[in-house]
């Protein structure tokens, strides 16, 4: 019990705290069901959200935390790299050649995150804990956040494919055929096994001007959940995994801290 207690208030404290490790990242799109037309194609802008309020809080810092961007094939799994625009929300314009449902993706580079105190007041370090006094927490963490275009088709298998994130949501019905009042069945993955008893959250856009979740639930003991569309419009959907740190890093860390995130419109 007190193991849980200090997850939790550690989990309160990071989503507080408004310092780098407390921020979030998703991908905003500015058309979730881009047209497609057998000459030009489809397009649509794809932009970072990054920190506390959803559909945008803050700017992301590319060269600082952006590891890997880009969308995937939905025929054959081919990763396609992207460059986002430098500077703002990291906006590019991503085309498509072919109808299909496309997850766009991005990851974090992983760091440490440590809180302590010195002389009588709280101190964030993006570092380890190593050679720190009266250290509170520290962390090992790392990102991943995926988008779902659906490009010019009625449904596609290619939606419920896992894309290989270490802890990956992956939606098991296509939220293109879901409308409000419908459940969205997902699954949680991590390292490619489902993750029993994850909490999940999810919002949507316009839902709060603050930093709260419209709907919460966890996973079984298969990894699975539904999540309650309350609204139609774009949905973001989080999950997260917390591990004590392996041996080599017990030294400059307490926890390791994974999270993933989902973003989908329903219509």
């Amino acid at each position: 019990m007190k193991t849980i207690r200090r997850i939790s208030m550690i989990s309160l404290i990071l989503w507080a705290s408004g310092f780098a490790y407390g921020h979030m990242m998703w991908l905003n799109s500015s058309n979730y069901y881009p047209g497609f037309h057998p000459k030009s194609g489809a397009s649509t802008i794809i932009y970072f959200g990054w920190g506390h309020r959803y559909p945008v809080g803050d700017f992301l810092d590319q060269e600082m935390f952006l590891e890997k961007f880009y969308f995937v094939c939905p025929r054959c799994g081919k990763l396609h790299p992207l460059n986002p625009n430098p500077g703002g929300f990291l906006a590019t314009q991503v085309k498509f050649e072919e109808s299909g449902s496309y997850w766009v993706c991005a990851e974090l580079k992983s760091g440490f995150y440590t809180m302590y105190m010195k002389k009588g007041k709280m101190h964030h370090e993006l570092g380890p804990k190593t050679g720190l006094k009266n250290v509170i927490m520290s962390l090992w963490y790392k990102q991943w956040a995926k988008a779902l275009i659906n490009v010019g088709v009625e449904d596609t298998f290619a939606y419920n494919k896992p894309v290989g994130h270490e802890i990956e949501i992956v939606p098991l019905k296509n939220p293109m055929t879901l409308r409000e009042g419908d459940f969205l069945p997902i699954q949680v993955l991590f390292k490619g096994k489902p993750v029993s008893f994850c909490e999940v959250h999810a919002t949507y856009s316009g839902f709060s001007t603050g930093e709260e979740f419209a709907y919460a639930t966890s996973t079984d003991r298969e990894g699975k959940a539904k999540i309650r569309i309350l609204h139609y419009g774009i949905w973001l959907v989080k999950a997260e995994k917390q591990l004590p740190p392996e041996v080599k890093l017990r030294d400059k860390c307490d926890m390791l801290h994974y999270t993933a995130t989902f973003t989908f419109e329903v219509k």
